[in-house]
């Protein structure tokens, strides 16, 4: 009689990613679809319920026992929940405790963008002048979710070549960043670095083509 083997399959890792806006968790699932993460879980925090950083990481650490995430991060940019360097500093260890980590990018989400384009030489506390930079960059780019659900609906996959290149970037200026205010500007390498470990690389394969 022939013995049943045993399933040593270990189950996969689970990833949460919570975004502080509609937008950024348009941009996100873009992601998770281009690069076929189905371990990716992308979830946008309810304005209702999200109206600062502790209540953005309370509500992605509920979301995390809830599902039973192995890793999860709430991500927002300063502007998102009106946060500074020592709030973000104040809620590093209340973040801890509630095992969620911050993806964050000061003093808005759209750095990261901008860091596909180039790394800037000098800290920069106002976006606006960089903003322009990337209008000019990417035609009728805008940080709305209608963007994201007409024109931008391929930007993540337009930006993909440029990923590796950002990320480097992104380290350079935290550098800058550290040396101006005592925090890096973004967490986007250290949420690459785990979304790697836990995902595992991007499969691209399947996009051929990029529609216009």
């Amino acid at each position: 009689m022939k013995t049943r083997k045993k399933n040593t399959t270990e189950p996969k890792r689970m990833l949460l990613l919570v975004c502080a806006t509609e937008a950024e968790a348009l941009y996100f699932s873009q992601m998770r679809k281009d690069c076929r993460y189905v371990n990716l879980t992308v979830l946008q925090a309810p304005a209702g319920q999200v109206k600062d950083l502790q209540s953005l990481i309370d509500w992605t650490g509920k979301q995390r026992s809830k599902g039973r995430f192995d890793s999860a991060w709430a991500l927002f940019g300063f502007d998102d929940v009106k946060t500074d360097v020592a709030g973000v500093k104040e809620m590093e260890s209340y973040a801890g405790k509630k095992k969620v980590k911050m993806l964050y990018f000061n003093p808005s989400f759209e750095l990261w963008f901008i860091l596909h384009l180039g790394a800037p030489g000098a800290f920069v506390s106002d976006i606006s002048p960089l903003r322009e930079k990337l209008q000019s960059a990417i035609p009728g780019y805008e940080l709305t979710p209608e963007y994201f659900l007409t024109k931008g609906l391929n930007l993540h996959i337009k930006l993909f070549p440029r990923h590796s290149a950002a990320d480097l970037n992104a380290r350079n200026y935290n550098s800058v960043a550290l040396a101006a205010t005592g925090l890096k500007a973004t967490t986007m390498p250290d949420f690459n670095e785990n979304l790697t470990e836990i995902c595992g690389l991007a499969d691209m394969s399947h996009n051929q083509k990029v529609r216009r």
